[in-house]
């Protein structure tokens, strides 16, 4: 359990520290429809996501998570922490979209810088929140289902 842990501190703490905002995403419960793309996209066609619109970014990353609750093969037993989880990644994926606004014009460097690290504080918060759902999803998995997790959850994280 702790290789697990420490697995989902590193894709936490990579997620925490990205620069690139791939968080936004739309749909709910299980994770929204279809929309093409597989979950195993190559190296070259990611520079190509980082470029696209929010609404393109979004549906790649449902679609990721869509693909991921299809390879585990999520039970009606384990559908409640799999939307527990899904909802805790939205809820970020929501508030990481809203907290792009730019700065007001009339903040000091100081207070610009604060409420950057107010923004930072709570996109940790959230993603701690998501590494415990994570953590009581995977705690439900069946073996086959967690090897299938450790390869294609991390990347479907924002």
């Amino acid at each position: 359990m702790t290789r697990l842990r420490q697995k989902f501190a590193f894709a936490i703490v990579l997620a925490a520290l990205s620069g690139h905002s791939f968080a936004q995403f739309g749909g709910g419960g299980m994770g929204g429809g279809r929309r093409g793309h597989s979950g195993d996209a190559p190296a070259a066609s990611r520079s190509t996501e980082q470029a696209s619109s929010p609404e393109m970014r979004a549906n790649q990353i449902r679609d990721k998570l869509y693909d991921l609750r299809l390879r585990l093969l999520i039970t009606p037993e384990q559908a409640a922490l799999w939307d527990g989880f899904y909802n805790k990644v939205w809820d970020l994926a929501v508030k990481n979209s809203l907290a792009h606004a730019p700065a007001a014009d009339d903040l000091t460097a100081v207070q610009a810088l604060q409420q950057r690290v107010a923004e930072a504080q709570e996109r940790a918060g959230r993603l701690q929140e998501i590494g415990d759902a994570a953590a009581r999803l995977y705690a439900a998995l069946t073996p086959d289902q967690r090897r299938v997790a450790d390869q294609y959850l991390p990347p479907a994280l924002p």
